[in-house]
């Protein structure tokens, strides 16, 4: 005959021995959800969460380390006002007519090195391995460098990824300029620009052109045009190719120095005014100098200096106004990180007083079932008797 009764507390004992090793699971890994069976849809959001809280977090030290890059360069910026600042005075003293021209000599000795060390500094700070004040963008190992480079222009951009998505409210980004001397309109320390390597064109024609310089001024010379002639010279350090071979070419002077100008506008920084006379010949003059050869130079340096230190004061400024926005941006970022963990933890950790009890139940009803399957295959014996 069939056991009936034996048949239902094996049935009961499988069942609970089931609810028993899930709620042991549970117990053992601190988790409700340990495969999509135990709540398909459950992990699918758990999943979700789990990328945000992570990239959140990572979005944490990504504006942690920004704002020390921010810091960094700030920092920079203040040394470069210090030094600013003591040039300004040194202009000042030299603009006193008390001063004799070994005097001002002397004084231009240290301006120069001061210029120097605000070269040094914008060449050499930098953020593991990134230059930051030098203008240059992208960082991909370009030859631009930060005495060929203005302050209002090829400003450094660092897009920091303040956010675990890809929309532009997950990126914070920071330009930071230039800040060589010659950036901030301070790298002449004379009136009048170095010109060296001055080329003369021997192409076999009948009249070559020629180019020369004297003080400020650049002048073609030759009796007749090279319409083949390429010359070439160094302002500053800077090399300047004119190509008069250009198709507009002609042959009048005022063509020749229109050429030459406009290689120069092309090759050289904003620190420098370009002036045209129309007569095969060029100016080239320092907009930026710091020269207290004179009283007048020295009046010029002042004002020259005061116009660098306000372009400083507006990039601190702006880095500061990052630097503290940083500082909320990781605050949000910390509260949103610990919602979602709460949010996850809700759904898929495992409520160990409900899953202890359920385990002291099915402890109860195995050891219940196992003693039933015992008395129901007991109370058959009965029959053979």
């Amino acid at each position: 005959a069939t056991n009936t009764g034996a048949l239902m507390a094996q049935a009961a004992a499988s069942s609970v021995n089931k609810d028993m090793e899930t709620s042991m699971e549970r117990l053992s890994t601190g988790k409700r959800i340990n495969s999509a069976s135990d709540d398909a849809a459950g992990v699918a959001i758990a999943s979700r969460l789990t990328s945000e809280i992570r990239g959140t977090n990572q979005a944490i030290r990504n504006a942690m380390d920004g704002q020390a890059l921010i810091d960094t360069a700030e920092g920079a910026h203040e040394e470069v006002t210090n030094i600013l600042q003591r040039m300004r005075e040194l202009a000042v003293q030299a603009a006193n007519d008390t001063n004799s021209s070994a005097d001002r000599d002397s004084l231009q000795l240290e301006m120069t090195a001061l210029t120097t060390e605000i070269d040094r500094i914008a060449a050499s700070t930098k953020w593991a391995g990134k230059s930051l004040l030098d203008g240059l963008t992208p960082y991909d190992g370009s030859s631009v460098t930060a005495l060929e480079t203005s302050h209002s222009t090829n400003p450094a951009t660092f897009t920091l990824q303040i956010g675990s998505g890809v929309t532009a409210k997950d990126t914070i980004v920071a330009t930071i300029k230039a800040t060589s001397a010659s950036a901030l309109g301070v790298g002449g320390t004379s009136g009048n620009p170095v010109f060296t390597s001055e080329s003369v064109d021997t192409d076999g024609a009948s009249a070559d052109t020629t180019i020369s310089t004297s003080g400020s001024k650049i002048t073609i010379g030759g009796t007749a045009a090279d319409q083949a002639a390429v010359v070439s010279l160094s302002v500053d350090g800077v090399s300047i190719s004119a190509d008069f071979s250009n198709a507009v070419f002609t042959a009048d002077a005022a063509g020749q120095s229109a050429i030459l100008a406009q290689a120069l506008e092309d090759g050289l920084s904003a620190a420098y005014t370009i002036t045209d006379n129309g007569d095969g010949s060029v100016d080239v003059t320092k907009s930026g100098s710091v020269s207290v050869a004179s009283q007048t130079d020295a009046a010029t340096a002042i004002g020259n200096i005061d116009d660098a230190i306000v372009l400083v004061n507006a990039q601190r400024a702006s880095l500061g106004a990052i630097s503290n926005r940083l500082d909320s941006t990781v605050s949000n970022l910390t509260n949103i990180s610990s919602n979602l963990q709460a949010g996850r933890g809700r759904i898929e950790d495992a409520d160990f007083a409900s899953e202890t009890t359920s385990l002291a139940k099915s402890q109860i009803l195995q050891q219940a079932s196992t003693a039933m399957l015992a008395q129901a295959n007991a109370s058959k014996q009965n029959v053979l008797s």
